[in-house]
């Protein structure tokens, strides 16, 4: 007979398991999208370091769209290998800079809340778990 909880545990069994959020979810709905007045982006790869400042609004939509699908789960941020990583800081019209985004090629992301509440809390780091598009990001830099 099966316990009626929902949890496993009666049985000796674990009910770990990590649930999947969307960037919305994990940081973005702590931000007013609409209040982003720019978007800075420094590409690092094998050439070197590439720094751009996006301030179009629907460039900056673009980008966050862009972030908001993909699909995360929370990770240690232990020895990350990447071939080109991109900075981004979602920089608001009344508090500056907002957010800080490292995202390793397509498979990891750290982020970070400038004034955060919680300073412990402020860096979070995420496996990239889908095959999200990072052309709005890319494009930046073409």
């Amino acid at each position: 007979m099966r316990p009626q909880s929902s949890s496993w545990s009666a049985w000796g069994f674990s009910t770990f398991h990590q649930k999947t959020l969307t960037l919305q979810e994990a940081v973005l709905y702590k931000l007013d999208t609409n209040r982003v007045a720019s978007i800075e982006i420094i590409k690092r790869d094998q050439q070197g370091e590439h720094t751009k400042n996006v301030t179009n609004s629907e460039e900056i939509n673009e980008i966050l769209n862009s972030l908001s699908a993909a699909k995360l789960k929370k990770s240690g941020s232990s020895d990350i290998q990447f071939t080109e990583s991109y900075w981004i800081t979602l920089k608001t019209k009344d508090k500056g800079s907002a957010y800080g985004l490292t995202l390793y090629d397509n498979d990891y992301i750290n982020t970070f809340e400038y004034n955060a509440a919680v300073p412990k809390k402020a860096s979070r780091s995420y496996k990239i778990t889908n095959d999200f598009d990072t052309a709005a990001i890319r494009n930046v830099f073409k």
